[in-house]
């Protein structure tokens, strides 16, 4: 599988553990390096808030050691109490995903956070201050709870986890199998799912567990019989019932999840081979397992699924529809046509907006004289292009006589009706009032995108030399 490139602010990992190690040096011009070197990162692009509370945190510490009188205690009070809330309401908001608000304490506890951390942020912002010495202390757990619970989690997966997590979806896949052939009477998987999600955090999904979900075996069937076809892009009942529980859960506790799934499958079945058009043939091409055309096929089923699910609002609420769309336009192929396809089942406005540029890839896809090297353009001699200036000119030249005497205004009517007349070969024509459909701009009226471009021989400045010279 491809790996799917994940921007960070930091060029890398290395530069990541440095910071960190500024950040919890005893020296304060190492932690005022640390602080410095975070708002570089803020300046580049977005930072994880688990950071920027970091060096929040750092920073007032800092202006508390070294204050020397130019502030004073209620406006160092204001500023821990500021930190406070900005560090709680940005851990806590991304869980708030469900229908109903819960409450800031219970999302706490599923955080493994110290409840009075959230009084203090009640207390900042409802009631009085805290007191200058809780404040301090507060400041110091809250840097070693970060410490802990996010920069100690982010070191890269060694080879040896990712064997680990591999297994654990293995052992997931058998329980979910006993379960639902009813041999086992309690339903145990969700402990596994649960010590998967302990191993790897939320900035390693694409790294880790979306790789592993993409092999043959896993969302896919080994067996073919087992396979999606391409007739109607459907899972078969047992896949989705073994492979739902745990990817709904993975959507539930990490927002960004099945964006990335999507994105896997996308950048898996963006090939350049008609396998999916053979597989429509009942031909199934002996190649690769991640190249074959039930492999592929069924990816593109799991995508059916999962924006089937986001458009009913059952999971994937946080699916990035426009990156789908996005990537299936700019990348045309017979995979990513599909994806199209079904996305336009589902939405009607976008069927309406995209409906002109699917029919021109299906046009493009389908049409066997398309040009695809340049060898294949043909060939204008510059025999052919004086011949064909000539003839121009003799044209204009005839219609500006035409327009110069008036005495002639009949004869120009019927000079052009003759031609249009006996020009029956002209590729222009004139559509009748009945069969005129409204389009968009830049169509045809039967909603086909016309292609406009030059051959490379005519496209670029004129090299016709003067006759004269």
């Amino acid at each position: 599988m491809i790996k799917i490139p994940r921007i960070v602010p930091w060029t890398s990992p290395e530069e990541f553990q440095q910071v960190r190690q500024w950040l919890y040096a005893e020296s304060p011009n190492l932690r005022e390096i640390g602080v410095k070197r975070v708002k570089a990162w803020s300046s580049r692009g977005k930072v994880p808030h688990a950071i920027v509370s970091t060096a929040a945190f750092v920073e007032a510490s800092l202006r508390d050691d070294f204050r020397y009188g130019k502030i004073t205690n209620h406006e160092l009070r204001l500023l821990y109490s500021m930190v406070f809330i900005r560090f709680v309401n940005g851990m806590v908001d991304p869980v708030q995903q469900g229908t109903f608000a819960l409450s800031i304490a219970s999302i706490a506890v599923k955080l493994n956070m110290p409840l009075w951390f959230v009084e203090m942020r009640h207390a900042g912002t409802h009631e009085h201050l805290p007191s200058l010495q809780i404040l301090r202390n507060g400041c110091r757990q809250a840097l070693q709870w970060l410490n802990e619970n996010y920069w100690l989690s982010q070191k890269p997966l060694h080879s040896t986890q990712i064997g680990k997590i591999r297994s654990l979806i293995l052992q997931y896949k058998e329980l979910r199998k006993e379960d639902i052939n009813g041999t086992n009477n309690r339903d145990p998987s969700r402990k596994v799912v649960g010590k998967i999600m302990e191993l790897v955090s939320e900035e390693y999904i694409s790294e880790s567990i979306i790789p592993i979900l993409l092999e043959p075996g896993f969302l896919v069937p080994m067996s073919k019989k087992k396979r999606a076809l391409a007739q109607d892009l459907s899972l078969s009942p047992e896949s989705k019932k073994i492979w739902s529980v745990m990817l709904q859960v993975f959507d539930k506790e990490w927002s960004t999840f099945g964006n990335e799934l999507i994105l896997g499958i996308l950048e898996v079945i963006n090939t350049d081979g008609d396998d999916i058009k053979s597989d429509l043939n009942n031909q199934e091409i002996q190649t690769a397992p991640q190249t074959s055309s039930s492999y592929l096929i069924t990816l593109a089923a799991w995508i059916k699924h999962i924006i089937y699910t986001h458009y009913n609002g059952k999971s994937f609420t946080n699916l990035d529809v426009n990156n789908i769309l996005e990537f299936c336009l700019r990348k045309p192929n017979t995979n990513t046509q599909l994806i199209l396809q079904m996305m336009m089942e589902y939405d009607e406005e976008l069927k309406t907006s995209v409906r002109s540029f699917v029919n021109y890839i299906d046009k493009k896809l389908h049409s066997e004289d398309v040009i695809h090297n340049i060898e294949d353009i043909p060939k204008i001699t510059e025999e052919d292009m004086n011949a064909e200036i000539i003839k121009l000119q003799f044209e204009l030249d005839k219609a500006n006589k035409l327009m110069m005497d008036p005495s002639n205004s009949s004869s120009v009517i019927s000079e052009n009706d003759n031609t249009l007349s006996s020009n029956e070969e002209s590729a222009w024509k004139m559509y009748a009032r009945d069969e005129w459909k409204a389009c968009a701009l830049g169509c045809l009226p039967d909603g086909q995108v016309p292609c406009l471009d030059l051959p490379l021989e005519l496209d670029g400045p004129s090299t016709v030399i003067p006759s004269n010279m």
